[in-house]
């Protein structure tokens, strides 16, 4: 996830729009919006996006905001400062550290997403679905291989055409249904309004499909160097 985070800009994006909330915010409580323009960083939001995502990958990590004090204490500062600025009166302290805390709401609110933990233990899911997959296919081809290889002896071209069949199969079911879903842009109707959040999770499902076809595109190689072998092999038994 962080790879995709970085790939599509995730942390600069999302740190633009927390601030804009943030800054939209304070104006009603008569704080102008290039008071509270930049008060998150970059940093901060990748430190805390990085976080979560551990929290959601990893069991028994909790998410806990990196950062939280640092951002009241900005807040209030540049508050304060744009007050002394500008010679307006500050109700109450109790008024400015509601602000600064509404501050903090709206960050964990961007970062702390609920659907993307959703998200995240759906792919774990298929990951493992697939992983178990791939290994159990793998031990039965392997069994069936040694079992032809024992019995057929001299009819090696066989066996090769057999796995030529099981490389070609698997090959194919890794590349058509994700490739169908990729050239279907099925994506582009998922609703999501936050625009960073959007390019990031559409981008992320088209990485995994990809990896699919990766595999697939592997397996179709190596099923078809396997009937070329087989093929070689039948030829020399002919001869």
């Amino acid at each position: 996830m962080e790879k995709v985070a970085k790939k599509t800009d995730y942390y600069q994006k999302l740190t633009t729009s927390i601030n804009k909330d943030i800054s939209g915010y304070s104006l009603g409580s008569n704080v102008p919006k290039e008071a509270l323009g930049n008060v998150v960083s970059v940093q901060v939001v990748e430190d805390n996006v990085n976080n979560y995502f551990k929290a959601i990958y990893k069991p028994g990590i909790t998410y806990q905001f990196s950062g939280a004090d640092e951002l009241k204490t900005a807040m209030i500062d540049k508050i304060m400062a744009h007050a002394n600025e500008k010679q307006v009166p500050i109700h109450s302290k109790e008024s400015v550290a509601a602000l600064a805390d509404k501050g903090v709401d709206i960050f964990t609110g961007y970062v702390k997403l609920p659907y993307l933990v959703q998200f995240g233990q759906k792919l774990m899911n298929y990951k493992a679905m697939l992983t178990g997959s791939i290994f159990l296919t793998g031990l039965i081809s392997a069994l069936i291989a040694v079992f032809l290889l024992v019995t057929l002896r001299g009819y090696r071209h066989r066996l090769l055409r057999f796995l030529s069949y099981s490389f070609i199969a698997g090959g194919l079911m890794g590349i058509i249904i994700p490739a169908y879903l990729l050239v279907k842009d099925v994506f582009h109707y998922i609703n999501i309004r936050n625009q960073a959040m959007y390019e990031f999770l559409t981008t992320y499902i088209r990485s995994f499909l990809w990896m699919f076809i990766y595999i697939g595109v592997g397996l179709l190689i190596l099923g078809i160097l396997s009937a070329m072998f087989s093929e070689r092999s039948r030829l020399e038994l002919t001869r």
